[in-house]
C-alpha cells in the first residue's frame, strides 16, 4: 500500500464552530495553554509575582485598578473588603476605607485632571465618589454642586465628565459642566451665564427594568448601554446633546467587560464576543469559534481588556477559572487556564492577573504559574479524510521543533495510544516519530509532559496507508 501524507501547514487558532471534520486542520477543536504566534506551536508563557508582597488582609478582593502619575508611574490601587490599598514606596498602604459598605458594590474609575492635579476617581454605586491624588483621598463633588450622588459608572466624553448607575434613577444620565473659566469637572449643575457648558442630567429610556449597566466613550459618541436595549449620545454641549436609541436587540453585557480598540467597541455577551461598529451591536463574526466554551461560561465574575492588539477575558467554566486571547489582527482565540483569577488588568501596558493567593502576577513571562507547572496540550480535529470508508493506518509523525518532552496522544478507531518524545536541540533537524494502529477516524493530540516546554515550527505531517474493508 502506497503511503499517503496528511498535512498541517501551520497552527492558527480554537475553532469550535463546526464539526470537527470540516474545521481547518490548522485549528484546534480545543487547545489549552498553547501559543500559535507566526504559525508555530509552542507552551505558552506563565507568569511571575509584580509584586513580591500580597495585598493585605484576607477579604475578598472586589476592584482593581491603577494610578497613573505624570511621569508615567502606575500604582495599584485595589478594594479589598471595605478597604482600598495603594502600592506605593516599596509597600501596601491603606488609603480609605468604604463608609457604608455593602455586599454589592459596582466599582469603576477615571484618571480627571481637576484644576491643576490628576486624580483618580473611584465610583461604587452606594457612596459619594471619591479622589485619590496618589498621597490622599478625598470626597468628590459636593451638594452644592449638584456631584454627590452615588454613581456606579463613569465616562469621559467631550471633556465632560458623564455618570449614571444612580440606584434611585436607575435611568438618569448626568454630565458635569465643561471645565475651564474656574469650572472643575467636581460641578454637575447649572450654569446660568452659560448654558453651554453647564452641567446637569437627563433620561434614557423611561422603563423601570431596563436601567443603565455601563457607559463607554468613543471618539465621537457616548454608548449607554441598558439592561435590555444600547443608547447612544452625540453632541458636544447640552443644547445640541441627541440621545438615539440604537438596538434593542442584543444580548445583554456588564461594565466589566467592554473595551475598545481604536473606535470598535467590543463587549462580552453570554453567547460570546461582540462588537459596536459605529451603527448597530452585533456579534463579532467569529464568535462561534469558542461555541463549546462560552456554552457553560459564567460572566459574572468576568473581566476583560485590551492591550496592543490583544483582547483577553476571564471566565467560570463549570467552577474552573478560564482566560481567553483573543487576537485582533489575526482573528483567533486561545485558552489559558490551571491557576485561579480574581481580576485582570492593564497596568503600563502589559496584563496583570490577581488571583485567590492575593499577589498580583506579570502574565505572559516565565515558565510555569508562579512555580505551578504549566498544563499545555493542542488536539487536531477528529477527521476521516473526507472517505469514511476507507481504513487509515498510521505509520509514522514528522515534525521540527525544539525544546523538552512532547508527549503525542493518538486517538484512532476505539483505542488512544500515547508516545513520549524528546526533541532535538537543533530547529533545522526533521525528526519521525513512529505511530501505530488503525481506523477510520483519528486524531493526535499533542502536549507538554512535567511542565516541559517546546516549540514546533514548519507544521507537521502524517504518514499513513490506507485500504479498503475487504470483509
Amino acid at each position: 500500500m502506497a503511503l499517503k501524507t496528511y498535512k498541517i501547514q501551520s497552527f492558527f487558532g480554537i475553532d469550535q464552530s463546526s464539526d470537527e471534520n470540516n474545521i481547518s486542520p490548522s485549528c484546534s477543536p480545543y487547545a489549552v495553554n498553547m501559543s500559535t504566534d507566526g504559525g508555530r506551536l509552542s507552551v505558552a508563557k506563565g507568569y511571575e509575582k509584580y509584586i513580591a508582597d500580597p495585598v493585605p488582609g484576607s477579604d475578598r478582593i472586589r476592584y482593581m485598578t491603577c494610578f497613573r502619575s505624570a511621569n508615567d508611574d502606575c500604582l495599584p490601587v485595589v478594594a479589598a473588603g471595605d478597604n482600598y490599598y495603594c502600592y506605593s514606596g516599596g509597600q501596601w498602604n491603606l488609603i480609605h476605607t468604604i463608609v457604608n459598605p455593602a455586599n454589592t458594590l459596582y466599582f469603576e474609575s477615571e484618571m480627571l485632571k481637576i484644576g491643576d492635579t490628576d486624580y483618580l476617581v473611584i465610583s461604587d454605586g452606594r457612596n459619594q465618589l471619591i479622589k485619590f491624588d496618589g498621597e490622599t483621598v478625598t470626597s468628590f463633588g459636593s451638594a452644592e454642586h449638584c456631584s454627590d450622588v452615588p454613581v456606579s459608572y463613569l465616562a469621559m466624553y467631550r471633556n465632560r465628565l458623564f455618570s449614571a448607575g444612580d440606584r434611585r434613577n436607575p435611568n438618569r444620565l448626568y454630565y458635569s459642566v465643561l471645565p475651564g473659566g474656574g469650572r472643575t469637572l467636581e460641578d454637575w449643575g447649572p450654569v446660568a451665564a452659560s448654558p453651554s457648558v453647564e452641567g446637569g442630567h437627563v433620561e434614557v429610556g423611561s422603563v423601570g427594568g431596563d436601567p443603565i449597566i455601563a457607559l463607554h466613550a468613543t471618539s465621537n459618541q457616548l454608548l449607554i448601554f441598558k439592561k435590555h436595549s444600547v443608547y447612544r449620545l452625540i453632541g458636544d454641549r447640552p443644547s445640541n446633546f441627541t440621545i438615539e436609541k440604537i438596538d434593542t436587540n442584543y444580548q445583554s453585557t456588564q461594565h466589566k467587560v467592554i473595551a475598545s480598540y481604536g473606535d470598535t467597541v467590543f463587549f462580552l455577551t453570554a453567547d460570546g464576543l461582540y462588537y459596536y461598529n459605529g451603527v448597530n451591536a452585533r456579534p463579532n463574526p467569529d464568535h462561534s469559534m469558542i461555541r463549546n466554551i462560552m456554552k457553560d461560561a459564567k460572566l459574572s465574575s468576568s473581566h476583560l481588556v485590551i492591550i496592543k492588539d490583544k483582547l483577553y477575558f476571564s471566565l467560570k467554566c463549570s467552577g474552573v477559572d478560564k482566560l481567553v486571547v483573543y487576537d485582533l489582527t489575526e482573528h483567533k482565540y486561545m485558552l489559558h487556564d490551571g491557576f485561579p483569577i480574581t481580576w485582570i488588568m492593564d497596568i503600563a501596558g502589559e496584563l496583570m492577573i490577581v488571583n485567590t493567593n492575593r499577589y498580583i502576577y506579570r502574565f505572559g513571562v516565565g515558565t510555569s504559574y508562579d512555580g505551578v507547572p504549566i498544563e499545555a496540550h493542542w488536539s487536531t480535529p477528529l477527521t476521516d479524510l473526507g472517505s469514511k470508508a476507507e481504513i487509515k493506518a498510521l505509520r509514522s509523525l514528522m515534525l521540527r521543533g525544539s525544546g523538552g518532552t512532547v508527549k503525542v496522544t493518538a486517538s484512532i478507531g476505539k483505542r488512544t495510544l500515547n508516545y513520549f518524545y524528546r526533541l532535538p536541540k537543533s530547529r533545522s533537524e526533521v525528526v519521525e516519530l513512529p505511530l501505530s494502529d488503525e481506523g477510520r477516524c483519528f486524531s493526535l493530540t499533542l502536549s507538554n509532559s512535567g511542565g516541559s516546554s517546546f516549540e514546533l515550527e514548519g507544521g507537521i505531517e502524517i504518514l499513513f496507508s490506507s485500504r479498503m474493508r475487504t470483509v
